[in-house]
């Protein structure tokens, strides 16, 4: 089982990173940059490896969020207290450099202000620039800055860099710097961590999986299937099919089968977020279909979770498709702008309570806190909660009713945004 790990850094660091790799089950790729700025790009193009490693903290932070809203397994380098040790040590004694007048960036100051109080080394003199990761497209230009202002103005006789660009930068300036070394074992133990996240992501994506599609019957005659529309559809599914390698099986005219991995069908839904053979679908046949799909330790399992999964899809009343994964861990409508996320199942003491006291299902409670942290607990009225829900303004008033009776919901106010009418209530969530 072939673990594909793509490295991403300076073209020094990603040598240094493959040459120490002593695992025979990894494929290496190769993705240079000249700036930790240009990470985030480099991001689209190794997305279909197992893996990404960084070679240091800060390009991985820079495409984090990128990293996250993908699901991307990632992992960095860290310069920590160990670099900065080892690189100390070397300008002290290879350079005859002195610790009393540098500038340093590092990515956490007290990485820095704890080796110099064991070492007993005053840091008056020392200015250090902490990375700050919101919001930043220029790190190098913002390093050399901060180090070139504190040379000038006398400030420091040396700087310790932890970015290569910011390094290349101060030498063809003439000021005196020095790269912080990367111990040998960092990498060792970042390469360790990433085979084994990677062999775990494998074997999850080895996981069975079921899914149900459900083709619905006519619902005008104009609807009906004809023999050629019948043909294409058969011959949509199974290419649908091959491309996850998952094989295909007809249960009846309008109900098929497919038993697949997890990771085809990660892969074919971009990480759970596209489905686009429903729009494909959708142009040769106008009544809704419907697809479930299912992951679970055994067979019997995926295709439960699979039949939840389509009675989730039946739900919306239009072309739609979702995942249940074995966590119970509904996700869809994937053909959506908007893919959401909540559980069957919580163990959530709280949950529990507030379901058992207000009677709503655990499943709605779920989809209520996922609803509040999605607007960051903004108040709401009975239809923002019904769009979300995708239920009627009745049934999600009745909803706000027990909650706010049972002191889990509060009416904050209210809005008219037409003239005319009775105003709306405008509700908090206190759970």
């Amino acid at each position: 089982m072939e673990i594909r790990i793509a490295v991403i850094g300076t073209k020094n660091m990603v040598q240094k990173v493959i040459s120490s790799n002593n695992h025979e089950q990894v494929q290496f790729r190769s993705f240079v940059y000249d700036r930790p700025e240009a990470s985030k790009q480099l991001i689209d193009e190794a997305t279909n490896n197992d893996v990404l490693l960084f070679t240091g903290p800060i390009p991985y932070y820079l495409g984090k969020n990128k990293i996250e809203e993908r699901g991307l397994l990632a992992m960095y380098v860290p310069t920590d207290e160990l670099a900065f040790s080892v690189s100390l040590n070397y300008i002290r004694h290879h350079r005859g450099i002195l610790p009393n007048r540098l500038s340093i960036d590092i990515p956490r100051r007290d990485i820095v202000t704890n080796i110099l109080s064991e070492l007993s080394i005053n840091s008056t003199n020392i200015y250090i620039k902490e990375f700050t990761y919101s919001n930043h497209h220029f790190i190098t230009n913002e390093m050399v800055e901060f180090h070139q202002n504190h040379w000038e103005s006398g400030n420091i006789d040396f700087v310790l860099t932890s970015v290569q660009s910011v390094f290349d930068e101060l030498q063809k300036k003439g000021i005196p710097s020095f790269r912080l070394i990367i111990p040998h074992k960092n990498i060792l133990d970042t390469l360790q961590r990433a085979v084994t996240e990677g062999e775990l992501l494998l074997s999850k994506k080895s996981q069975i999986a079921t899914g149900i599609i459900e083709i619905n019957g006519a619902q005008k005659e104009e609807d009906a299937l004809d023999d050629q529309v019948w043909k294409q559809i058969q011959e949509l599914l199974m290419t649908f099919s091959r491309k996850m390698n998952a094989s295909l099986k007809m249960i009846d005219p309008h109900t098929f089968m497919i038993y697949g991995t997890k990771g085809g069908i990660q892969q074919i839904t971009e990480d759970y977020r596209v489905f686009p053979f429903i729009d494909q679908l959708v142009r040769l046949h106008h009544a809704p279909i419907h697809f479930g799909f299912g992951f679970g330790l055994t067979a019997v399992e995926a295709e439960e979770h699979a039949r939840i999964g389509l009675y989730h899809a039946k739900k919306t009343g239009e072309h739609a498709a979702f995942i249940v994964t074995e966590e119970k861990q509904v996700i869809g409508p994937l053909n959506k702008s908007v893919t959401k996320t909540f559980q069957l199942q919580s163990q959530d003491d709280q949950t529990l309570m507030i379901a058992k006291k207000t009677g709503v299902s655990v499943s709605a409670i779920t989809k209520m806190m996922n609803f509040i942290d999605l607007r960051q607990n903004q108040i709401f009225s009975a239809n923002d909660l019904a769009n979300y829900l995708q239920v009627s303004k009745r049934t999600s008033e009745r909803l706000l009713k027990k909650l706010v009776d049972n002191q889990f919901a509060e009416i904050s106010g209210e809005e008219q945004p037409y003239h005319k009418g009775r105003p709306r209530a405008l509700y908090k969530l206190l759970i």
